[in-house]
């Protein structure tokens, strides 16, 4: 997190931190129906390619860690809107929440780079299974581009969101 200017610090008004004005428990509510929704797409994906199909690829088990690294992205974005002060404004949040609150954003920020790049990699795993017997090189030269340019944005932004505070 970046130091706020004096200038902008002088004109914040007078700390809340007894009753300070909150967004309600809205995040709460639409990260529930989304996951709710996610958890059912993923159910309904895996009965049909593991019980109709008979058989699954290396497609599902990118889509299920992506489905786990959300989960955990939510249940940490969740607890810092509801102990870190992420649902209020910045000067009703205590000093002594910022560090918890820091710890929490980079906690996020590593699962959500996690969970869209497992969403990325499922995609392109899916497109080499639709594409396997055909012979279209350029289609599969394509691919491998692209799946080394994700696990490529995978390693870096972990690796930037780890040591970025040294």
């Amino acid at each position: 997190m970046r130091a706020v200017p004096l200038s902008v610090y002088a004109h914040w008004p007078a700390p809340n931190y007894e009753n300070p004005t909150t967004r309600g428990d809205a995040l709460l509510v639409i990260n529930v129906v989304f996951i709710l929704l996610v958890t059912l797409s993923l159910a309904i994906r895996l009965y049909s390619r593991m019980v109709v199909k008979h058989q699954s690829g290396i497609d599902d088990i990118m889509i299920v860690l992506a489905y786990v690294f959300t989960i955990g992205m939510t249940a940490v974005v969740l607890l810092a809107n509801r102990h870190y002060g992420w649902n209020r404004h910045m000067w009703d949040v205590e000093v002594g929440m910022i560090e918890h609150a820091n710890i929490i954003a980079y906690v996020a920020k590593v699962m959500f780079t996690l969970a869209s790049s497992f969403t990325r990699l499922s995609l392109i795993f899916l497109y080499y299974r639709l594409v396997k017997d055909t012979q279209i090189r350029w289609y599969m030269v394509t691919l491998h581009i692209n799946l080394a340019f994700n696990i490529g944005i995978l390693i870096s932004f972990v690796l930037i969101a780890t040591f970025m505070c040294m």
